[in-house]
């Protein structure tokens, strides 16, 4: 995750935003590179980024190749004029689907950086894949953001393919497609130390398409929230990791979801609690 995280800090000197997720299915390309994307190819004039017609949507993807070269491939969602991507508020994660043919102990990773107008971190997320994946799977970034901060307006995305104890090996190669941010769905502490855990009901309740689950921990504790469908089916997580003590606030949004009965279930350290919300559309 290291050399991903510096390749994000690297380019935050790039300018402010243009338009949310840009080329996102990657069906626009030029110069045999990704519209409104900064490759890795334009740093090292390789060509280890190309257009792929094996899509999940629409009739490309695109495809990191790993070659010669002690690092990458990468791609960075920075458009045509080296400005970030905007957004216009705290999404909850990111989602894509992708394929993965790994040599040795190559991983992909994908970071996401939201920031605010001075270029300021105020939320990220990361996922990294070990193994290989020769169908189109989804996958799923929480984004964390920080307690008490502003909306992003700007978002950075960082895609690679990396070896945690050295060069990335010849021949490993990645499909990515359909990139998408879903509703926000944020976690903020929003005030001090309660004195038991607890899980409130979420409100509003019923709800359209987003809600507010509170909950409290009197210490510190590694918290998961997640968010099942009335058949058990696992369709969000809230909260993955650990928190201090204090009163927190997770925002979830159902826009993506059918109407119907969703159970939200919390577990802290031996606590664990379940609440049901309404989804109605």
């Amino acid at each position: 995750m290291k050399s991903g995280i510096t390749f994000l800090l690297i380019y935050f000197f790039f300018s402010t935003a243009s338009a949310q997720i840009l080329n996102p299915g990657f069906e626009d390309w030029s110069n045999e590179d990704p519209v409104n994307w900064f490759s890795f190819d334009e740093l090292t004039m390789m060509n280890w980024i190309t257009q792929s017609s094996d899509a999940h949507g629409g009739s490309s993807s695109a495809r990191l190749q790993v070659g010669e070269f002690p690092f990458g491939p990468y791609l960075w969602s920075l458009d045509d004029n080296g400005n970030f991507h905007s957004v216009t508020e705290k999404h909850g994660s990111l989602k894509g689907w992708y394929k993965f043919s790994p040599e040795d102990n190559d991983q992909l990773m994908i970071v996401v950086g939201m920031l605010d107008s001075d270029t300021i971190v105020v939320g990220s997320g990361g996922w990294v894949q070990q193994s290989a994946v020769t169908s189109w799977s989804e996958f799923e970034i929480p984004i964390y953001y920080t307690p008490g901060s502003p909306d992003p307006v700007q978002t950075l995305i960082n895609i690679g393919i990396y070896d945690s104890t050295g060069q990335p090996t010849t021949n490993s190669f990645a499909l990515i497609d359909d990139l998408s941010f879903t509703g926000p769905s944020a976690v903020e502490q929003i005030s001090g130390l309660p004195q038991d855990f607890s899980l409130r009901q979420n409100y509003p309740n019923p709800f359209n398409p987003s809600t507010n689950i509170e909950y409290t921990l009197p210490e510190a504790s590694f918290v998961q929230i997640k968010v099942y469908d009335i058949l058990g089916n696992e369709v969000a997580t809230l909260v993955n990791e650990e928190q201090s003590a204090g009163t927190y606030r997770a925002d979830f949004s159902g826009s993506d979801l059918a109407s119907g009965l969703y159970i939200a279930k919390l577990q802290a350290g031996n606590y664990s609690k379940t609440i049901k919300m309404s989804l109605l559309k």
